[in-house]
């Protein structure tokens, strides 16, 4: 990504104000909403929270059943007087609305037909670089996004409990958050700054080549 895009602004929650929750993505299986609603419902039970969640199902009959799930959930949880739903959004209201919130909550899972990230989500990087503090899934490539315990918390895939403690222990250790958020910041600009990475890689290549001439002088 494109680091100088994206200012790190170190969120900051005084316990007693409203935790803010954002949820951003597709509504397909993969991402795991249905998984992240009901964490939030059960930390709902002892902590004032405030939910956004980006996204919408796009006309296809899998999203439009994951919306359904989405909305049940949320129902189920007694969620609605807390939540927002904000449907599809340009990108510069994604991280607008990112700024004014304290975690993002991104549980994706492997779907029941195998559908997967793939990678990670470009969200996750983007969100840890921000100054947010980050709850996800050991989903394919998120560990090497998100350094477990390090930069964020991850949970096993489709594990409410384990989502559930680490909303729990960001609410109990604001004091702590600092740390985290400075680790993520710095994670991603070793690791996934566009620049950084355009000459690593453009070393690469020239390594190459130079070895190539080598071996035909």
């Amino acid at each position: 990504i494109d680091l100088s895009l994206i200012p790190f602004e170190p969120r900051v929650w005084k316990p007693g104000e409203p935790l803010r929750v954002l949820l951003s993505g597709s509504f397909r299986e993969k991402k795991g909403f249905p998984y992240a609603i009901e964490a939030i419902a059960r930390l709902a039970r002892s902590l004032p929270l405030e939910v956004t969640i980006i996204g919408d199902e796009h006309g296809e009959p899998r999203t439009i059943r994951e919306k359904q799930k989405i909305l049940e959930a949320i129902e189920r949880g007694e969620l609605s007087a807390c939540t927002r739903r904000l449907g599809y959004q340009p990108y510069r209201t994604v991280m607008e609305e990112a700024r004014r919130h304290h975690v993002f909550l991104s549980p994706s899972v492997t779907a029941a037909d195998g559908d997967t990230e793939g990678g990670a989500p470009v969200s996750l990087i983007e969100m840890s670089a921000s100054g947010m503090m980050i709850v996800s899934t050991t989903h394919c490539d998120i560990p090497g996004v998100i350094l477990d315990g390090k930069t964020g918390w991850l949970a096993p895939e489709r594990d409410v409990d384990a989502l559930v403690a680490h909303l729990e222990w960001i609410a109990a250790n604001p004091e702590r958050w600092s740390d985290m958020q400075r680790a993520g910041r710095a994670h991603i600009e070793a690791e996934f700054d566009a620049r950084r990475q355009g000459e690593r890689l453009g070393a690469i290549y020239r390594e190459l080549v130079l070895a190539r001439r080598g071996a035909h002088a």
